[in-house]
């Protein structure tokens, strides 16, 4: 028994809510029911739509980084310490692991073969 078989009177407010959102749900048309179609093609687009591909000249591009530029949001001198301090610590980090994963292959590579 559906939502749709029951009187409105005996629905709570949830089962209205419900009924409604499923009546207003598309449903799937079956192959049979397809009609035939508009009759005629649908015509191509004209060239109006496509924007038209111009070259950029050396002084418009130029100008439009020197824009590009301004919009950018630079960092304060504090916020570049410390971003520097954080790189910097990253790779000495970095450099660490790397220098001891090179010594401890080298020195099983050397007891392997040597």
């Amino acid at each position: 028994m559906g939502l749709e078989d029951l009187d409105e009177a005996s629905l709570t407010e949830s089962e209205k809510v419900a009924k409604a959102a499923a009546s207003a749900r598309p449903t799937r048309k079956n192959a049979d029911d397809a009609g035939t179609g508009k009759g005629h093609a649908t015509p191509k687009r004209s060239g109006d739509g496509e924007p038209e591909h111009k070259r950029t000249t050396p002084v418009q591009f130029t100008r439009e980084s020197i824009g590009e530029l301004k919009k950018v949001v630079w960092p304060t001198w504090d916020q570049l310490q410390q971003y520097f301090l954080v790189v910097l610590v990253f790779v000495l980090i970095m450099i660490g692991i790397v220098s001891l994963l090179d010594l401890g292959f080298g020195a099983a590579i050397l007891k392997l073969f040597g």
